[in-house]
């Protein structure tokens, strides 16, 4: 009986990291799906992996010093993920020290950036 319920119990714990996982990756492609809508033809996705974001007001005070930037076009916050995606309007671009910057300005630390052309 122990066998059957210590099976059972890893069942339980599988099927419930697969639906995580599955959960990430649909969040994610939705955020890159929205991004994508509001980027030009040639435009540029930048994800930074920020540490030390933890609410909303986080999330907030982020968005609004980069959406005054005439560069960007969209931009979105996951606090669980820590990581901030830029879309950049089509041929501009932020260099990574500014963002670095930016980030610093508001009171966070980049671990890194990765950037992907459309």
């Amino acid at each position: 009986m122990k066998i059957i319920n210590l099976i059972a119990l890893t069942l339980m714990i599988i099927m419930s990291t697969y639906s995580k996982a599955q959960e990430h990756d649909h969040n994610e492609k939705h955020q890159v799906e929205i991004l994508t809508g509001s980027i030009e033809n040639n435009g540029t996705l930048i994800r930074v992996a920020v540490e030390g974001m933890v609410c909303d007001f986080c999330a907030q005070a982020i968005e609004k010093v980069f959406m005054k930037r005439d560069e960007v076009t969209g931009i979105t916050v996951n606090l669980e993920e820590q990581n901030v995606t830029i879309a950049l309007k089509q041929n501009n671009d932020i260099e990574d020290n500014m963002i670095k910057e930016l980030f610093m300005d508001s009171g966070y630390n980049v671990s890194e950036i990765n950037r992907k052309k459309l």
